[in-house]
């Protein structure tokens, strides 16, 4: 049997992590989350003090629930078939 490559197709399964995610509009129980899309990325996860709370496939996300005059940390991650590492961490404090 005679086998040949025809070629190789990049399958990156792990996306280069999220940039510039930033926190704005805060209220005393939503904020505005948005970032720099990933080239090939399928989603993102979005975390709230370190625990996933949504999937999403857009590089914006409005948080709600959130409780008056408390801080938060939160960060994304892009995935294909595993995750990046964690994008850059915004504190936010509602209103």
């Amino acid at each position: 049997m005679n086998v040949q490559c025809l070629g190789t197709r990049n399958q990156q399964s792990h996306p280069d992590a999220p940039d510039n995610l930033t926190a704005s509009g805060e209220t005393d129980t939503t904020v505005d989350l948005t970032w720099d899309a990933v080239s090939h990325a399928v989603g993102y996860h979005v975390y709230k003090d370190a625990v996933m709370i949504d999937t999403v496939n857009t590089n914006s996300y409005m948080v709600t629930g959130l409780t008056t005059a408390m801080p938060y940390e939160f960060h994304v991650t892009a995935f294909i078939s595993g995750e990046s590492e964690p994008s850059n961490v915004v504190e936010v404090t509602t209103l």
